[in-house]
């Protein structure tokens, strides 16, 4: 049996993480959401590895470049996805992401970019 994608998503908004989650186990996905860096970290020590990670660069806790420096030495392959309001302001992380993509009200972008990054 083939193992569904999973997804590590982190948000610091409630209504986003939970809207997502929805979106993406809809498609058919494994979903892990973290509110906070915290979390993020808990997840990211997991045995199993997510395939993708969506990050709200602005949740608490978090440190990006510490971050990519982590998942560099720990899982070198992930796609990152800065997933944020204003992308402009996301181009000082200390690392350059898979992908940047604009948090709108529809998920499209976001499914597709995705798929994307997971069909590589």
């Amino acid at each position: 049996m083939l193992r569904k994608a999973k997804i590590l998503l982190a948000d610091r908004n409630r209504h986003v993480r939970e809207f997502l989650q929805r979106e993406f186990v809809r498609e058919g996905y494994q979903v892990q959401i973290a509110k906070d860096g915290l979390e993020l970290w808990h997840l990211l020590q997991e045995d199993e590895p997510a395939d993708v990670l969506i990050l709200d660069v602005e949740i608490p806790y978090l440190d990006p470049a510490t971050l990519y420096k982590h998942l560099r030495e720990r899982q070198p392959t992930l796609p990152i996805i800065i997933h944020t309001f204003f992308p402009e302001e996301a181009t000082d992380l200390g690392f350059q992401p898979a992908a940047l993509v604009e948090k709108a009200e529809n998920p499209q972008l976001l499914k597709s970019v995705v798929q994307a990054l997971l069909a590589k």
